[in-house]
Parts: C-alpha cells; structure tokens; sequence
C-alpha cells in the first residue's frame, strides 16, 4: 500500500510530465525564449516541491514535519526564482559599483542554501534533544 506521501508525490510528478507534454504540443517553446523559463520553473516547481507544498498547506506530517515542508518550499521558491532572474537578467548591473545580477543570484542561492541547513539543523537538533 502506497503512503500518502508517495501518493501526492506521483501526482506532483505526473503533474510536472503534463506541463511538458502541453508546452511541447503548444510549441510554446522547450529550448529557447520566455515561454522554455516558464515551462521550465513550472516543471522543477512541482516536480521538487509540489508535494511538499500540498502537503504543508494541508498540514500533514507524513514523514517529513509540516515546518520542514515550509522551509524546503521557501528555499526552492527562493532557488528558483534567482535562477530565473540569473537566467533573464544576469549580465545587467545593479547599484552604483555596477554589481552583476548574476552575482547578486548566485548570492541569494548561497545564503538561502546556508540558511536552510543551519535550520534543519537547529530543528534536528531541538527535536533529538527534548525527546
């Protein structure tokens, strides 16, 4: 018998195959253009996090805690959309010592990443500790 984890993530991946097959049979584009970003940070979206997301905001542990949801949806949201912004805008200049988009992208990864392991941490360690 499936979980209902395993349940919602097969949905969340079948999900992300149908965003696939539409774009290609729209011809929205899958190599190249705006219409290829989108399709492909819908894709990753619900492929890597959708699951997650459903599950959090029904407030269902599972396996994984409804908190550790949230923060894993935060960092992936916050990944994603510096990928994007990297990928449209990274060779433009922000700010008066002309700082690269893509550097101040790969930054936001960076401290997001840093961030989220510094907290499942924490929460490891809380949880272990006053059991």
């Amino acid at each position: 018998m499936l979980s209902r984890d395993t349940t919602v993530h097969i949905g969340a991946v079948l999900s992300g195959l149908f965003v696939l097959v539409l774009a290609d049979y729209l011809a929205i584009g899958l190599e190249a253009g705006p219409g290829s970003v989108a399709v492909f940070l819908l894709f990753y979206g619900l492929v890597l996090g959708g699951a997650h997301l459903v599950l959090a905001i029904r407030g269902e542990d599972g396996l994984i805690p409804v908190e550790a949801r949230w923060r894993y949806v935060a960092v992936l949201s916050v990944t994603l959309a510096a990928g994007a912004a990297i990928r449209y805008a990274g060779e433009s200049t922000i700010g008066p010592s002309d700082l690269e988009l893509r550097t101040v992208g790969l930054a936001a990864i960076a401290l997001a990443v840093v961030a989220y392991l510094a907290s499942e941490s924490a929460a490891g360690h809380r949880a272990s500790r006053f059991r």
